[in-house]
């Protein structure tokens, strides 16, 4: 759990800069814990040199499996653990009779090139838009619509 949470904690560059997401350590606690009970959660361990480097979980259900929550400690990035946690997913999923499997990404990270590397195909890429408030100004009349 605390590799999950530490991961998570600290977001890889993507593409244009780090992640605009960010989450309390509070809020990934509570909701790493939530998602360890769900029916039917497997969790895994990355470990190197008995060192724990990152940790990942699934879930199979109706023959497909989601594979959700996996992070890598910033120190073991790009040597090998998120690719090494996606293929033990893969195969104990097919051992489970899944005959799909689906994953989230950040768009542009290591974790979609590891995905599509993987045989993932891209079904839709979520745009974050962000305003700068020190350049952008309201047009008039817009804060009396509701």
């Amino acid at each position: 759990m605390d590799a999950l949470i530490a991961g998570f904690g600290q977001p890889d560059l993507v593409p244009g800069g780090e992640s605009h997401e960010s989450f309390a350590r509070a809020a990934l606690e509570q909701a790493m814990g939530d998602m360890a009970l769900a029916e039917g959660i497997a969790r895994y361990v990355a470990q190197r040199s008995g060192e724990i480097v990152g940790a990942a979980t699934m879930r199979c259900t109706g023959g497909v499996a989601e594979l959700s929550g996996a992070a890598t400690l910033p120190a073991h990035r790009r040597t090998g653990v998120q690719s090494a946690l996606l293929t033990r997913r893969l195969q104990d999923a097919a051992a489970r009779g899944c005959d799909i499997a689906v994953v989230t990404t950040q768009p542009g990270s290591q974790s979609q090139h590891n995905a599509q590397k993987n045989g993932f195909v891209l079904l839709y890429a979520r745009a974050i838009l962000v305003r700068d408030p020190a350049v952008a100004t309201i047009p008039a009349g817009a804060a009396d619509r509701p």
